[in-house]
């Protein structure tokens, strides 16, 4: 028999240590414990909420976590709130959960949706996680439902062995491909990049030097100084502006020699040309001798539709993809594509 209990953190410390054990384990990822405490202790809004099931013997097994966000849409009033860190431990998945013994749920189901509940009942509101095809049927059995935002996947590999071992959802025959297109790329950007010196308008910004506009008729998030400060740990994050359009930004996610410079979260307005800003990362991750440029475009408009456009005339491979974000049911009207303002930012919470 389990237990559950629902709180708030701060947690103690071994309690953080014994959930990132499990998870960074059944996940495959290497979360560090100072980030993850940072995730769910700092949030603007206020720290995460968690559910933990632990044996009667004071195991922790169990656990999801929902955090709150902030954002301009709707007013103060409004909450959203992503669910993360979600596992049960394999050896724990047939056991029942004290008080819910007649509920013929899996104990994750009811571990996930009490939380969701509660978190209800504080004020927060919408729920939503990113979750892959596979785990749907978990979240729609907790009151999920999925919306679709179409992107492109735009990739510039600047170190090919590299990036066929190490890019993720690759099968073998695109690994192949891949490593096939950056040679041509290493060979094209060694040409091109003595031809293109020169800052070009861009200019290198600290991340939080300068606060974002926040916009007001759809959810965007970590758009003011606060939520900037949590959400880009410092040294880990580079961000772009134009000179004579500083409101104009890209952020992105520093690259290694096993992880691309990747694009979290960006702003243009609608421009002839983007390349200065598309060569200015290109630069960054040379510079970084990171595997190459990852930029997901999500279908907004005519500047995204430029940009995908000016990036493959750069040489870069950019393929469809869609992006499944599953929102509570409690709130139907936030299932509508056009109410969020999507990028990266809000799945790439890894290290």
């Amino acid at each position: 028999m389990l237990n559950m209990r629902i709180t708030r953190s701060p947690l103690k410390e071994q309690e953080y240590q014994a959930i990132l054990k499990d998870y960074n384990r059944l996940t495959g990822v290497s979360i560090p414990l100072e980030e993850f405490v940072h995730w769910v202790t700092q949030a603007p809004v206020g720290p995460a909420w968690h559910a933990i099931l632990e044996t009667d013997e004071g195991r922790l097994v169990g656990h999801t976590s929902v955090f709150p966000l902030r954002t301009a849409y709707g007013g103060p009033e409004l909450v959203p709130a992503k669910s993360e860190y979600s596992f049960l431990h394999e050896d724990f998945r047939s056991l029942k959960i004290r008080g819910f013994e007649n509920v013929p749920r899996p104990a994750f189901i009811i571990l996930i949706d009490q939380l969701f509940q509660h978190c209800y009942a504080q004020g927060w509101g919408p729920i939503f996680a990113s979750t892959n095809e596979r785990n749907q049927v978990f979240t729609r059995k907790v009151g999920l439902r999925p919306i679709e935002f179409p992107l492109w996947e735009c990739l510039f590999v600047l170190r090919p062995s590299k990036a066929a071992r190490h890019t993720p959802n690759l099968e073998s025959r695109q690994r192949v491909a891949l490593f096939a297109a950056g040679l041509s790329h290493r060979i094209l950007w060694s040409v091109s990049s003595l031809a293109l010196r020169g800052t070009n308008g861009v200019q290198s910004i600290p991340v939080h030097a300068r606060s974002i506009e926040p916009e007001t008729d759809r959810f965007a998030f970590f758009e003011d100084s606060a939520s900037l400060q949590w959400r880009y740990l410092g040294g880990q994050y580079v961000r772009f502006a134009l000179k004579e359009a500083p409101e104009d930004y890209v952020i992105a996610k520093r690259g290694s020699h096993q992880r691309y410079l990747r694009v979290v979260q960006w702003r243009l307005q609608p421009a002839e040309s983007y390349f200065p800003l598309i060569l200015a990362l290109l630069r960054e991750a040379q510079e970084e001798k990171a595997m190459g440029v990852r930029w997901a475009v999500y279908d907004d408009g005519e500047t995204s539709t430029k940009l995908v456009k000016q990036m493959r005339r750069a040489g870069f491979l950019c393929a469809r993809r869609i992006r499944t974000v599953m929102i509570h049911k409690k709130e139907p009207a936030f299932l509508e594509p056009k109410l969020w303002k999507i990028n990266d930012s809000l799945f790439s919470f890894d290290p």
